[in-house]
């Protein structure tokens, strides 16, 4: 399936009247067609990003997502090193590099996302984002495969961070 996107990943697009560059695109499947929603990337302290949603189909860009990365089964069957069942919501950019966002619906809807090609196949040995909530080993280790748990010691693995409160002393500089 082809997902429309405005420009390349990484690339300077129009958000609201504003050129910020895309850092993402994500789709939700409703009754009557498929939604996009995209993420651009900001340098504002108090908004890191700024997105818009539209049921457009027409952009000048677009990804090609494999068709059995939409349906919901076991994400190894993709060639993915995650335990369970999912499937793919979102694509993103960050540092450089191409990450697919999995829903893995038999981990409570938990994101894991992992690094892929333009072609949103698996990069062996990439980097694998986790939920801010799985701070342990145990936690990381439970969502791998164990046949790619060596390589998973060679890649780096990111626990995103959860959004700091910032307070008024923050925003002032004291």
């Amino acid at each position: 399936m082809r997902i429309p996107m405005p420009c390349r990943l990484g690339g300077m697009a129009d958000c609201k009247g504003e050129a910020l560059p895309l850092s993402g695109v994500s789709w939700f499947r409703w009754s009557w067609g498929l939604e996009y929603t995209y993420y651009f990337s900001t340098d504002g302290k108090w908004d890191g990003a700024r997105f818009y949603s539209t049921c457009e189909t027409w952009q000048p860009f677009g990804i090609e997502i494999p068709d059995s990365l939409l349906s919901d089964k076991p994400i190894k069957e993709h060639g993915y090193p995650l335990k369970g069942t999912g499937h793919a919501y979102g694509v993103y950019h960050k540092d450089g590099m191409t990450y697919i966002d999995f829903i893995m619906t038999s981990s409570y809807f938990a994101h894991i996302r992992v690094q892929c090609n333009e072609k949103c196949e698996y990069v062996q040995n990439g980097d694998i984002i986790f939920p801010p909530s799985w701070d342990t080993e145990e936690k990381r280790n439970d969502a791998v495969l164990k046949a790619y748990r060596p390589s998973l010691d060679k890649a780096r693995t990111i626990r995103e961070t959860a959004d700091k409160q910032i307070s008024i002393f923050d925003f002032v500089g004291i």
